[in-house]
């Protein structure tokens, strides 16, 4: 598996791990660039490196001075200081990152586009005269922790959000309340065609955990964190 233009990373606190050190010839043999990480700049590891970067620490956190501790953390600061560096030498951007890790988060923000992540199916929608219980029954019933509102010429929006918060405000008062008391008329949309990473970006910004989708004019959906 290691080829000749591979760059070895050897990571050994004394530099005398005998594991390590049997691999030795072989790389070297085969003209493999070799890094090393010890605490022992005089060791056979880092004098056989052709890099040497020292990661020796005064002491271990262990109490007993036995189980590497401070050393196995310094090895992480080192390796993290090599990627960093590495991503800044080449231009690493986040697209690169998720292309690698597509099953992950970031994966999903940056290579989704809206249209995959919606919400399309049961999204409910309400008069704007509706009462307070049958907006609760609306939201329980569509799952998604939001219901549309038919405005005179547009959409607006409440969310589960909306009621807790309206009823932390009026306590017993809120059970009399109409949507036209709750709505968000000016709701936050977005296109279908948008990146997962600008809708996260948009409801970063206008702190809201909602947008609703449109296709040119056509409301599609809705899009949450």
């Amino acid at each position: 598996m290691v080829k000749p233009e591979d760059i070895f990373i050897a990571i050994s606190n004394s530099g005398e791990t005998d594991e390590v050190l049997k691999l030795l010839p072989f790389l070297q043999d085969n003209q493999n660039f070799i890094i090393s990480m010890t605490g022992n700049l005089n060791s056979t590891l880092a004098r056989n490196s052709h890099c040497h970067l020292n990661i020796s620490v005064p002491r271990e956190a262990c109490p007993l001075q036995l189980a590497p501790t401070s050393s196995t953390t310094a090895s992480l600061v080192m390796g993290d200081s090599l990627t960093v560096a590495l991503m800044e030498e080449r231009g690493f951007k986040p697209e690169g990152f998720a292309r690698f890790h597509p099953g992950g988060a970031l994966g999903r923000k940056l290579l989704s586009k809206v249209r995959d992540e919606m919400i399309s199916e049961a999204i409910p929608s309400i008069a704007i005269d509706t009462s307070f219980f049958d907006i609760v029954s609306a939201i329980t019933q569509g799952q998604c922790g939001v219901v549309l509102v038919e405005l005179a010429e547009s959409l607006g929006i409440i969310t589960d959000g909306d009621l807790r918060r309206f009823i932390e405000a009026h306590k017993e008062e809120s059970f009399m309340c109409r949507a036209i008391d709750l709505v968000n008329s000016n709701p936050m949309f977005i296109d279908v065609g948008e990146s997962m990473s600008n809708a996260y970006d948009v409801m970063d910004k206008k702190n809201v955990n909602f947008l609703i989708v449109k296709d040119e004019d056509d409301v599609v959906g809705v899009v949450k964190k």
